[in-house]
């Protein structure tokens, strides 16, 4: 498996470099966080979590996906 993890204090965002398919998506949108020039080439710290995953969100290919820390997910949000 090609994933790989960038930790961040709100979100964990994954990278799979089997599903990439190169739109360049990521970089162009989002320069200061995705950076294929610099190690890591993901910063989490680059702008704020909720930029960051709307941005994931439009990934084509599926190759950028995130996990909250802070935030539960919506399937696990208990109801009342």
């Amino acid at each position: 498996m090609s994933q790989k993890v960038y930790q961040g204090e709100e979100i964990e965002v994954y990278f799979d470099a089997e599903k990439c398919i190169h739109s360049g998506i990521c970089v162009k949108g989002m320069p200061e966080v995705f950076d294929l020039k610099k190690r890591p080439w993901v910063n989490t710290s680059g702008t704020s979590a909720d930029k960051i995953t709307a941005h994931i969100d439009i990934c084509p290919s599926g190759a950028l996906t995130y996990k909250w820390h802070t935030r539960p997910a919506d399937n696990e949000i208990e109801e009342e």
